[in-house]
């Protein structure tokens, strides 16, 4: 069956909200019982500014989705594309999917006029990270912590 990416409907929204936990889990590597409501909380917000999910369908199954967005750069307030969330289901990881959605979202924003994008991800997360120099994206701030 033929793989392709469009953007979501509400049938797919509606999956991507059943993974919202699992997937904040995953990229936070910190387990809550509110993060699933966190995930779907940020997402509403996100679409009621405009941003939207791209997914991978195979036939009737989602097998993954990117979440394109805007922002704006803090030091000039100049609005920047923005990639809110990429997530491809475990039975699907390793086939290249991650990258087919960013090469659609990066075109995407290229075409709604964003001459540069953004994204986040937590340091530990190897994998990510290695998608996201694959694209050209470099490490232009750091945000740091620590427990009291």
């Amino acid at each position: 069956m033929e793989r392709k990416i469009a953007v979501a409907g509400e049938i797919e929204r509606d999956e991507i909200f059943d993974y919202a936990g699992i997937n904040r889990e995953e990229a936070t590597g910190t387990a809550s019982p509110d993060s699933r409501i966190n995930m779907i909380e940020a997402y509403e917000h996100s679409l009621k500014h405009d941003a939207y999910f791209l997914c991978v369908k195979e036939g009737d199954s989602l097998l993954g989705w990117i979440m394109v967005d805007k922002s704006f750069d803090w030091l000039n307030g100049e609005e920047i594309g923005w990639i809110n969330d990429v997530y491809v289901k475990k039975d699907y990881r390793g086939q290249g999917l991650s990258s087919w959605l960013m090469e659609a979202a990066l075109e995407d924003l290229r075409q709604l006029g964003h001459t540069e994008v953004r994204l986040n991800v937590y340091s530990f997360n190897e994998k990510a990270i290695a998608l996201y120099k694959k694209f050209g994206f470099e490490n232009i701030c750091t945000f740091m912590g620590r427990s009291l």
